[in-house]
């Protein structure tokens, strides 16, 4: 089957790209705001994953290009005063939809009973719930964010406006 290298390897990329993919999601609502923080954070998921999958070949142009969208990432930060997504929760079920992955992969826990042969069927099955569960935690951090820009970054003149 899967070795345990490979599978741990697999399971790092897999969190790295759900983690890459939920951030880039709940910093949507900034693009005007700041508009750098994107692409920074693709670089440095597109190269923490491929330092993770090939740490010797491609890998080191990964860590070149990780370390050019910390670059990129550090000096597009937005001013203070526009708030920050929540990300706590991304990074929480990103490493548990991994950590289930793994168990779901190599049989520990709870999944232990399932047979070798159906593991291989049962892994991307629980990876794509975790998966989906990820990106919902991420729409919903979206979500909150442009609410917050929204109510935060509004002009006082609007608000009067509003009211008459």
């Amino acid at each position: 089957m899967v070795s345990f290298g490979d599978a741990l390897q697999l399971m790092c990329a897999g969190v790295v790209t759900l983690i890459t993919l939920s951030s880039v999601i709940a910093w949507l609502p900034a693009r005007s705001h700041c508009p750098d923080c994107l692409s920074g954070r693709l670089f440095i998921g597109i190269g923490t994953i491929a330092l993770i999958l090939d740490p010797g070949g491609v890998g080191v142009l990964g860590a070149i290009l990780a370390a050019m969208g910390i670059a990129i990432w550090w000096a597009g930060q937005p001013v203070p005063e526009i708030p920050r997504p929540r990300q706590q929760g991304l990074l929480i079920t990103s490493l548990i939809a991994g950590l289930v992955t793994l168990m779901a992969l190599r049989g520990w826990g709870p999944l232990g009973d399932i047979p070798e042969q159906a593991r291989i069927v049962v892994a991307p099955f629980v990876a794509a719930v975790g998966a989906l569960g990820t990106l919902a935690v991420a729409d919903r951090a979206r979500v909150t964010y442009r609410d917050e820009l929204r109510r935060r970054l509004r002009h006082p003149s609007a608000v009067h406006e509003y009211r008459s």
